[in-house]
């Protein structure tokens, strides 16, 4: 059987091949840096304060010094992004202790606070470290 796509003869193997794998997703488990939003830092923001207890959303300070980006998943839906930055509660000096903080989604998922870092990144995938140009521990 032959199927034609744009005026290209393929088998019906071949094109169904072209369709399965989306170009964008070639380089599953690729690292790519991001630009962050105001809406993105604002749901950052949301998971972190989901987590932190009984405190007004309005005393969330951050998060800020983010980085942001994905591990490329298979497909969109199975892409993993990443954030890295610092947050903490105002009024609360011990809040900001031991960041930078991590969060974690994936695809269209909602974000994940993951917790802080103690000073040691390593909760986040080396090769997103590697193109934020930070260093993992030990």
């Amino acid at each position: 059987m032959t199927t034609v796509i744009l005026g290209t003869s393929l088998t019906a193997d071949v094109a169904f091949a072209a369709r399965a794998v989306p170009a964008a997703h070639n380089a599953a488990g690729k690292a790519v840096n991001l630009k962050l939003t105001e809406t993105i830092r604002r749901r950052l923001a949301d998971a972190y304060w989901r987590k932190s207890g009984n405190v007004d959303r309005s005393k969330v300070d951050g998060p800020s010094s983010v980085y942001y980006g994905k591990i490329k998943g298979a497909t969109p839906a199975k892409d993993v992004y990443w954030a890295l930055g610092q947050i903490g509660i105002k009024g609360d000096p011990i809040s900001y202790q031991d960041g930078p903080h991590v969060w974690r989604k994936r695809g269209k998922g909602a974000w994940s606070y993951l917790g802080d870092t103690g000073g040691c990144p390593d909760r986040v995938p080396r090769a997103m470290l590697k193109i934020w140009h930070l260093s993992p521990c030990g």
